[in-house]
């Protein structure tokens, strides 16, 4: 009668197994030796999203990753500065092919390459400008057409006084230590109200003048009044 009573017990608790099995879904025990890898997400019916073509494949400079074919020069667009392939592939336009040596910091500041002359400002600009007013100055490099073309290559401030304003910008006075401060460039010049020179405002005076350099006595005048 024991006996009977245990095995009893026994079909008891394997039922009750059985139907808890099925409440919480479980899946049948031949299904668990599945591979993983085998099965879709969640959601899905079964297809791999990322199986797609790439879009990007075969499309120049599109490639948002770097590296490969798609970052060759050849790719970029015209006008583009060309890569430097050698430069630890930072993507860093290369200097040397473009013409324009790097600015060394150690090199010897040439005392001939300069410009070197006086401001002067015109009749009709004459009582904007005060003693004590600070005047920018600034180099670039002159365009085919005689505009100042690209970043500063030298720049400084003076401070207008009662007549005729003397100046002389040379390599000292270079953005970038190292820079050659040659060739046909344009020098601009600046009256400035608040001393700020990143601001400009109506009642400033300005004036510029295109030079070769070295250049000596120039005559720069101020004449266009800021409107």
């Amino acid at each position: 009668m024991g006996r009977f009573l245990v095995i009893a017990a026994a079909f008891t608790a394997l039922a009750a197994c059985k139907d808890k099995s099925k409440s919480e879904g479980l899946p049948p025990a031949q299904e668990w030796s599945a591979n993983p890898g085998d099965l879709a997400p969640a959601g899905s019916s079964g297809a791999n999203p990322h199986a797609a073509a790439n879009p990007h494949a075969g499309v120049p400079g599109m490639n948002p990753h770097g590296g490969g074919e798609d970052t060759e020069s050849g790719d970029l667009p015209a006008g583009h500065p060309p890569i430097d392939q050698q430069a630890g592939g930072g993507g860093s336009p290369n200097v040397a092919a473009m013409g324009l040596p790097p600015p060394d910091p150690n090199r010897a500041i040439n005392p001939a390459n300069h410009v070197k002359g006086v401001i002067k400002i015109h009749p009709k600009a004459k009582d904007k400008v005060k003693a004590g007013g600070a005047v920018f100055l600034i180099v670039k490099r002159a365009g085919d057409d005689g505009a100042p073309s690209g970043p500063p290559l030298a720049v400084d401030k003076l401070t207008w006084g009662t007549g005729d304003l003397p100046f002389e910008i040379t390599e000292k006075n270079a953005m970038i230590a190292g820079t050659e401060l040659t060739g046909d460039v344009v020098v601009i010049a600046r009256y400035d109200q608040d001393g700020d020179a990143l601001s400009k405002q109506p009642g400033d005076v300005t004036g510029s003048i295109r030079v070769k350099i070295p250049a000596e006595k120039v005559n720069l005048t101020l004449d266009d009044v800021l409107q």
